[in-house]
This record gives structure tokens, sequence and C-alpha cells, in this order.
């Protein structure tokens, strides 16, 4: 019995992380206004034939190549809240450095001519990540390390404007071990149950 091999060329495995990586350079050389289709082809070495396989339009391939740059957190579950910060809080750091801070900006910034893709970034980027420290609150609410009347989003909030401010302020060390320890105390002792 012989086996049949599928027709054609066999798919390349790697023309997904290529085409990424040629649409986050496409957007930072060039922002979103400018952004080509035909020039990511042309970077990633690959046909926009393929690409418009994977990514149907111009706009799902942006924001693909713009949620490679975002920090995709996901609750640690370690067990203790200030683990669970140690985790989130790096993870959100290493957002913001170069050149992905910078194109984050600029994309950002445009986006405001595009409400519809601003929504989807809002929502798969920016709204997961805040929901991961939103969940770990949770978890230490119900472990009664936290008091149940914070309000998750606002520390949330809090966490993810704290370490863009240092960003902007401090871009070759934006969170050094001492300052995330220092935020974590700080935080914690805001968040403790206060009969502690």
């Amino acid at each position: 019995m012989t086996s049949t091999r599928p027709r054609g060329r066999p798919r390349d495995d790697t023309v997904d992380q290529r085409v990424l990586d040629a649409a986050v350079e496409e957007l930072a050389e060039r922002g979103i206004a400018e952004f080509s289709i035909t020039s990511v082809a042309a970077r990633a070495r690959a046909a926009k034939r393929s690409i418009y396989a994977r990514w149907p339009r111009r706009e799902d391939l942006i924001l693909a190549g713009m949620s490679t740059l975002a920090a995709g957190l996901v609750p640690p579950h370690t067990g203790t809240i200030g683990d669970d910060l140690r985790i989130l809080l790096d993870r959100i750091a290493e957002v913001f450095v170069e050149p992905r801070l910078s194109i984050l900006q600029r994309c950002a910034a445009e986006m405001a001519d595009y409400p519809d893709m601003y929504a989807v970034f809002t929502r798969d980027s920016i709204d997961r990540c805040l929901a991961a420290i939103e969940d770990a609150l949770h978890d230490a609410v119900a472990r009664g390390e936290v008091r149940a009347d914070i309000d998750p989003a606002t520390v949330a909030d809090t966490i993810t404007g704290t370490i863009a401010f240092r960003a902007s302020t401090h871009p070759a060390d934006v969170l050094p071990v001492g300052r995330r320890e220092e935020l974590i105390s700080l935080l914690l002792g805001g968040l403790s149950p206060r009969d502690r």
C-alpha cells in the first residue's frame, strides 16, 4: 500500500513567524497608515497569496503583528499574590522596552483613526493583560490575602500605569528588582486585610 502525498509544495512552517516579524518591522518604519502587504511579503520572502491565506485583510495582519508586542499575560496561579505580582510585573516591564515601546506608542496613536481596529487591539492585547492582574487579585481575595473591598480594575490600572511611566522616564532600566519589590510591598500594604 502506497501513501499518497499532498500535491504541491510542502507547507513552510516558518512563514508565519517570518511574516509577523516583517509586519512588526513594517509597523516600526511606516506605521499603520502606510503599512503595505507587498512590502511585508518582500521583507518576509513570502508570497502574498500565503499571507492572505493566513490573514485575509490588511487589518488582520496589522493586529497580529501588534499582538506579538503585547504582554500576553495569563494569571500565574503561584498560590500567593506576592509571587503572582512578581511574575506579572516582570512580564509587563518586558513589553515597555525598545523598539517595542516606540512601535506600540506610535501605533496606538495612529489607531485613533481606525476605531474598529483599536477596539480589537484593546480587547485582545490591553484588556486581557489587565484581566490577568485582576484574576490574580480575585484569587488573592478568595485566599484571604487581599481585602474584598478593593477594586481589581483600579489596581491593574495602577500597576500598568506605574510601569508605563517608569518606561518613559527610565527606558534603560524599566523595573529593576528593588523597585519592583518596593512597588509590591506598597501594593500589598494597602491591599492587606485591615485586621493584620
